[in-house]
């Protein structure tokens, strides 16, 4: 009978989930696995969501996720290993999702580089995060997950608010990005050789918070004010 019971509840909250509206999700991997290398950039930040270096006082996430205290850097584990540096200030670009977040001392760890422009749709792109690893029953692991999907159109994010310029990447139920993961990376190129295309900003429909393509801040879009801000 408990058995029962609690696939009735989770069928319930499945259709619930459904019916969420997507504006307050943050992404984390479905369908992925444990992280096959130590991404140097890679931030777990203190409130909870992802980021990523992008210089060594500098912190690119999402205005969503609000403030942060610290941020762990270069580890797979996100409660130990790596270095932790403080936060002492953020910026947010007006009128978008995009932060950064500026340490007190320079970070050990190196920086990943930042496209130019866009990738192309059907480009393979690389999620990287902690977090939910199922929905909408959620379970989480410590160890760092990441998941290969593909690029799209940027319009096929546009019913989660997305525009020309953001990226977009590929999504279904059982392969997505879901809570978790606000503010962190998505990555195009080969192992030890990244270039950061996106910051994760939420689903990219309406269908649901979690288990469907997931909208990327672009990061080509916005290069030269992140470039201003770190001087």
């Amino acid at each position: 009978m408990r058995r029962i019971v609690l696939s009735v509840l989770g069928a319930l909250a499945a259709v619930i989930a459904l019916a969420v509206p997507a504006t307050a999700a943050q992404p984390l991997i479905i369908g992925g696995g444990n992280a096959t290398e130590t991404y140097t950039f890679m931030v777990s930040l203190s409130n909870g969501c992802g980021g990523s270096l992008v210089s060594p006082q500098w912190i690119v996430t999402a205005n969503h996720c609000g403030s942060a205290s610290s941020g762990r850097i270069g580890s797979t584990n996100k409660n130990s290993g790596g270095e932790v540096g403080r936060i002492d200030r953020r910026i947010t670009k007006p009128g978008t999702d995009l932060t950064m977040m500026h340490l007190t001392t320079a970070a050990r760890a190196t920086p990943v580089p930042m496209a130019r422009t866009n990738p192309s749709a059907g480009t393979s792109a690389r999620l990287i995060g902690w977090g939910c690893m199922s929905w909408p029953s959620c379970s989480t692991s410590a160890t760092l997950q990441q998941i290969d999907l593909s690029v799209l159109a940027s319009s096929r994010c546009a019913a989660g608010g997305g525009g020309s310029q953001d990226v977009c990447i590929s999504g279904d139920r059982t392969h997505s990005a879901c809570h978790g993961d606000s503010g962190g990376p998505a990555i195009v190129g080969t192992r030890g050789s990244w270039t950061l295309v996106g910051e994760t900003h939420g689903p990219g429909d309406n269908n649901g918070e979690c288990a469907t393509t997931t909208l990327y801040t672009g990061i080509a879009q916005h290069l030269t004010w992140i470039n201003q801000q770190i001087g």
